[in-house]
């Protein structure tokens, strides 16, 4: 009898806090085909503004997918599986932004999100009587300068290919070096160029195979090259060259030994695990070989420690604890990828060779850097990548100033309404030079279309708001990119229209 008057009670309580939910529903489909994708993964991310954290489900054997008990606001959606190309809901074309799916208090909204696959490139590799080359690698890189590595693939019995997982663009397909035993092959772009600014680019769609993208590689003496390592030692060594990298083991005396390849610049790794005695040793060297090279030595070392200094302007020291080193290795073959370095402490071992720093420091940028050793590159700021070679240990200097500028305003869409999760883009500009120089910076605006960036150091800037930007590699000019001067310490408004 007593809790006949609380069941009353709750069962209006609970219905009405379910009306003030709502749900973003749907199909995760085969873009040429239509059929459903099961084990889609599809996530799902509230706009700044919007309550809630993001969330991902995996879509059931029908395709289907259900985020339910949702806030009323702006979501965004994407959707990826194995061999397929990643798709956020509402974007435009290819690396375009999402476009925010809305969704009410209550009710439910279904979507249909078509996954396409990555694109192909397929051809057949020939000798000089067009006949097809087994065995024989063949590589796809992106059409940038320097190229950088997208695929690769070996040939079958009759010579031909295929080069999968590409994204859209325009490709240089290239052989590598291989020896047969009635001769050897030099590297050879499509086009029958040995030089990548001769090479013919091949374009590159999704759901789409290129075909016949042929290569005629040319006869030529390949190139040996080995060595010994010093002390003696069993370890992995990796030769690196504009095609790529191929790793070897040296044998219990220390030899080591490479396949045949194409004369040119080479750069060699060497790296010997830590044992009871000693921590971490490697070895680093640049070298050209134009004929064979069988006298190369490797000299392990400990690793360089490099010992980080910061300061502000007044010269006064800055707590390490405060800031994040970012670093990027960097050789012949590409750019690494970015890692984020904690300190624990003041000085960190680095791998000898190549590499770029920067900082991550909140309230700070960087005004000045320096280097035991040069900056390999020409000017840049200081507050982006600084490249230099580590070779030995030294001091590196970040000199950081407290009053960075910042950038802020509002987008405004269609019907100059507020456009809520809109990407804006800024872009730190050399207008004399015509070139970026720094890292294209990205955010969103909130559910009121408002954006902010922060921790600016002074220059020139371009910014622009676009669901329509595809792949921002380039300069804004093609989006009416607004043009700025961020002055330090101030917080400059700059207004946008949805382009």
């Amino acid at each position: 009898m007593v809790f006949r008057p609380m069941r009353k009670w709750l069962l209006p309580v609970l219905l009405s806090g379910g009306l003030q939910a709502a749900s973003i529903r749907g199909t995760v489909v085969e873009n040429q085909t239509g059929r459903p994708l099961a084990r889609a993964l599809v996530a799902l991310e509230p706009v700044p503004g919007t309550p809630g954290k993001p969330a991902s489900v995996r879509t059931n054997s029908y395709g289907g997918f259900d985020f339910s008990g949702l806030a009323g606001g702006s979501y965004l959606l994407s959707a990826s599986r194995v061999g397929f190309a990643p798709v956020q809901y509402g974007q435009k074309h290819w690396k375009a932004a999402a476009v925010p799916v809305v969704v009410g208090l209550s009710g439910s909204t279904d979507l249909t999100i078509r996954l396409p696959r990555f694109g192909v490139i397929a051809g057949t590799v020939l000798d000089e009587n067009e006949v097809g080359l087994p065995e024989h690698e063949v590589v796809a890189y992106r059409a940038t300068r320097p190229p950088q590595l997208a695929a690769h693939a070996r040939t079958d019995d009759r010579g031909r290919y295929r080069l999968s997982g590409l994204e859209p663009g325009k490709y240089f397909v290239r052989t590598a070096a291989h020896q047969y035993e009635d001769g050897g092959y030099l590297p050879t772009f499509h086009g029958d160029a040995q030089r990548a600014n001769e090479a013919r680019a091949v374009d590159v769609e999704l759901d789409r195979e290129t075909a016949d993208i042929d290569v005629h590689p040319a006869p030529g003496r390949l190139v040996m090259v080995s060595g010994q390592i010093v002390p003696p030692a069993q370890i992995t060594v990796t030769l690196v060259s504009d095609t790529g990298t191929e790793t070897t083991l040296s044998d219990a005396a220390g030899n080591f030994q490479f396949h045949p390849g194409a004369p040119g610049q080479y750069e060699l790794y060497a790296q010997a695990p830590a044992d009871s005695r000693s921590g971490i040793q490697a070895a680093y060297q640049v070298f050209t070989a134009y004929g064979d090279r069988t006298d190369l030595n490797l000299t392990l070392r400990p690793l360089p420690q490099l010992h980080f200094v910061f300061r502000d302007n007044q010269g006064q020291p800055i707590d390490y604890h405060s800031v994040r080193v970012i670093a990027r290795r960097k050789d012949l073959a590409g750019v690494g990828k970015i890692q984020t370095l904690e300190l624990s402490a003041d000085r960190l071992a680095f791998l000898p060779g190549r590499w770029d720093l920067a900082l991550d420091a909140p309230g700070y940028f960087v005004s000045s850097f320096s280097a035991g050793r040069s900056r390999s590159t020409g000017p840049m700021p200081a507050d982006g990548w600084n490249d230099l070679v580590i070779s030995g240990g030294g001091e590196v200097q970040f000199v950081l100033s407290a009053t960075p500028g910042a950038v802020h305003g509002q987008v405004i869409g269609r019907g100059h309404e507020p456009a809520a999760g809109a990407p804006v883009y800024l872009e730190a500009y050399d207008p004399a030079a015509h070139r970026r120089v720094k890292d294209l910076q990205f955010t969103r605006a909130d559910t009121h279309g408002q954006y902010r960036f922060t921790d600016l150091a002074p220059g020139n800037y371009r910014v622009l708001s676009s669901f329509d930007f595809e792949a921002p590699d380039g300069v804004l000019e093609a989006g009416g990119a607004k043009s700025l001067r961020v002055e330090e310490s101030r917080d400059t408004t700059q207004d946008l229209d949805l382009f």
